[in-house]
């Protein structure tokens, strides 16, 4: 039995982002693989929540204890951001990865992995928009925008880029299809655009201004479900001034983020490196 203790010092570094890409690398290198969260900060319910969701691993769905982490042939356990990481490491019995912003690994650490990196490579996992990005929920809050129309995929649908509807610009086929996984930002009252950003699939549709839609904008959102449409009560330069912080501040979650995060542990964590933890 191998167990891997993944520690930050502070929270927002990426310790969760590491868990789940480290264990999805060793799944994929043909390991059964348990992912637990240890209780003790307000991040541990929903990161739980979240390692519950995951296919390739087993994991208890909620908080544990440092003294009632189940066994398994590997285990990797996300200790809560600020942790005395050498010491849980070694109640656990675990080898102690440190997820850090560079430099070298701490006293006691078996690796260090630098999240938020220029470049990736190894033991460094790269800034990644589609990690960094947040979903409709949070856009909506921040926006303080009611939902008029709610998308298949609803609340969690991962928003890559903010795009504003501009008049000057073709924006169906040249302007918003440059963008994937996108939220529109453009007036309630620019039906045109607001039709453009259905049209090329956006996640989010965030109309500015607090002025009710066209009716027929609606029926046709209504009718595709594809997008979520919001009614923020400020113009667009506020809006989007309320939303562009979320990049990189928000909680790690949804499927997407998952697969990304094993593609950027796997160029990060080589085989002997992986070795050396499982030994």
């Amino acid at each position: 039995m191998a167990r891997i203790l993944v520690a930050a010092d502070t929270p927002g570094a990426g310790a969760t982002t590491v868990a789940v890409g480290l264990a999805h690398r060793l799944a994929s290198a043909g390991h059964l693989v348990r992912l637990e969260r240890l209780a003790g900060d307000e991040r541990a319910a929903a990161d739980a929540s979240v390692f519950a969701a995951l296919e390739f691993c087993a994991s208890t769905g909620g908080p544990v204890e440092a003294g009632s982490v189940p066994d398994a042939p590997v285990v990797v356990i996300e200790a809560p951001a600020g942790a005395d990481a050498a010491a849980l490491a070694a109640r656990l019995g675990a080898k102690w990865v440190a997820v850090t912003r560079g430099g070298a690994a701490p006293a006691g650490a078996a690796i260090a992995i630098a999240n938020h990196a220029r470049r990736g490579g190894p033991r460094s996992v790269a800034e990644d928009r589609l990690l960094a990005a947040p979903t409709a929920a949070q856009i909506a809050a921040a926006a303080r925008a009611r939902v008029l129309v709610r998308s298949r995929e609803g609340d969690q649908a991962v928003v890559e880029h903010i795009v504003i509807g501009a008049i000057s610009h073709d924006s169906a086929d040249t302007y918003f299809e440059r963008f994937p996984r996108k939220a529109v930002v453009c007036r309630a009252e620019k039906t045109d655009l607001g039709l453009a950003a259905l049209l090329t699939g956006a996640e989010v549709l965030v109309l500015s201004g607090g002025n009710d839609p066209s009716p027929y904008l609606l029926d046709r959102a209504g009718a595709s479900r594809a997008t979520t449409v919001l009614l923020a009560p400020e113009g667009t330069v506020e809006t989007v001034r309320d939303i562009e912080g979320l990049y990189g501040t928000a909680p790690f979650s949804h499927e997407a983020k998952v697969g990304r995060a094993g593609e950027l542990v796997a160029a990060a964590v080589d085989d002997a490196t992986l070795a050396a933890l499982l030994s």
